[in-house]
């Protein structure tokens, strides 16, 4: 038996404001949080030789895809704060939702890019987005 948990309960939630509703982002069909460290040299002449760092800045990251569904209120906002560099709050979850049983990750982030898929033959309308983190990311668990 595992303790696995299928990627189909994984949920992302998109809010304008800190303290507001947040909107589940419509037809997610991949979601991926990257967290990245940026260690600072410390190597000295007392290393015997070896490198030494220590920590340094980190970084968090998100990528999203889901089929483009222009009345989803959570794409408004993400689209809103594409075109205008205002901050969102996001909560990236492997299950739950964001008040009952949120298993995840949440922050304050800006969005970096988008990808809109809106012509093709052998595909359906698609977004891609990438959402990257200002400041501390939060374990929601």
């Amino acid at each position: 038996m595992t303790d696995a948990i299928s990627g189909m309960k994984g949920s992302f939630w998109i809010c304008a404001t800190a303290d507001g509703l947040y909107e589940k982002l419509a037809e997610v069909s991949e979601l991926r949080l990257k967290l990245s460290g940026k260690p600072i040299d410390t190597s000295n002449v007392d290393d015997e030789g070896w490198g030494s760092e220590i920590a340094g800045a980190r970084t968090w990251e998100i990528g999203a895809k889901n089929n483009l569904i222009l009345s989803d209120s959570a794409y408004a906002i993400i689209e809103g704060a594409m075109i205008s560099g205002e901050d969102i709050f996001v909560k990236a979850l492997s299950e739950g939702t964001p008040t009952v049983g949120a298993k995840g990750f949440g922050g304050k982030a800006t969005v970096q890019g988008a990808d809109l898929l809106l012509a093709s033959t052998t595909a359906q309308q698609s977004a891609s987005w990438t959402i990257k983190g200002r400041g501390a990311l939060s374990k929601l668990s």
